[in-house]
């Protein structure tokens, strides 16, 4: 595993966990009390339940999912985007991102998270939103890998 490969995908996973939370409606909310006091609300349960893994609040589920999200964009560059080669970048982004999203999604969604929660482990429902914002999560990764690579000549070709 190279680490300067890994390196390479961590801004690019954080950008594309960011975008999995808006497509899944995660947000924060400013809120105000009866006093005027404003404080941010999370508004989406998946954060709980990221949370919920390290029994704690929606905010540090965010906290930990930034994190997820950086060390699955460099798992992506250091082991994965070398061994899609497609011969076109956008075959590449279609279908490795594909690929790449559907992993995460059962080893995410569908095996760590009911473990650690304690739900049904491999339920599959391929309705679940949490499928399309991990399918979007990799598209998203690999488009940004593949033009951060193009933008600044660290591709091959």
């Amino acid at each position: 595993m190279d680490s300067d490969k890994m390196r390479r995908g961590i801004i690019p996973g954080i950008i594309a966990g960011y975008v999995f939370l808006a497509f899944i409606g995660a947000s924060m909310v400013p809120m105000m009390d009866a006093e005027g006091n404003m404080s941010m609300e999370m508004n989406n349960g998946m954060l709980e339940m990221v949370g919920g893994m390290i029994s704690a609040d929606a905010f540090v589920g965010f906290i930990l999912h930034v994190i997820i999200s950086a060390v699955i964009g460099a798992l992506y560059t250091g082991l994965f985007a070398d061994r899609v080669d497609l011969g076109n970048p956008l075959m590449n982004i279609a279908v490795g991102g594909l690929i790449y999203g559907l992993i995460w999604w059962i080893i995410g969604g569908n095996i760590i998270m009911p473990a650690v929660a304690g739900g049904d482990v491999l339920s599959l429902n391929f309705q679940d939103p949490s499928l399309f914002g991990h399918v979007i999560f990799g598209h998203v990764l690999a488009f940004l890998v593949v033009l951060r690579d193009r933008a600044f000549g660290m591709t091959d070709e």
